[in-house]
């Protein structure tokens, strides 16, 4: 991460990197794609993102809300005997609920926590 945030890398960076900008916004930083979204964003750039191609902005960028979009709102895409599998079952979405909410708590977020020296995930 530098000085305007997290950027993508460019061809030559490594073997892994064989094309750049992003090629689906055009972005060359993650702050890009927000500011394309919404020029007035004054929040944190994090991933994922999940990105509507065709009305140009940011639909969601909870990891575990994309997660259910995906076997959700995208069911109808699939083939019709793989439609309707879910690996979020209403009698267990409270504990589901519970779980992501400490995931995200202490592991997804720690490193934001990381920022004051006193927090417990520096020491």
């Amino acid at each position: 991460m530098g000085s305007e945030g997290w950027r993508f890398g460019q061809p030559g960076e490594s073997p892994e990197i064989s094309f750049a900008p992003e090629v689906v916004t055009g972005a060359s930083f993650l702050r890009d794609i927000y500011f394309k979204a919404n020029p007035g964003y004054e929040g944190r750039f994090t991933v994922p993102i999940l990105w509507d191609t065709k009305l140009q902005t940011i639909v969601n960028n909870e990891s575990s809300e994309i997660i259910r979009f995906f076997y959700t709102e995208f069911d109808y895409l699939l083939p019709e005997e793989k439609r309707g599998v879910t690996f979020y079952p209403e009698e267990l979405a409270a504990k589901i609920d519970e779980f992501n909410g400490w995931v995200y708590e202490m592991v997804n977020n720690g490193v934001y926590k990381c920022n004051s020296i006193n927090h417990p995930f520096c020491q």
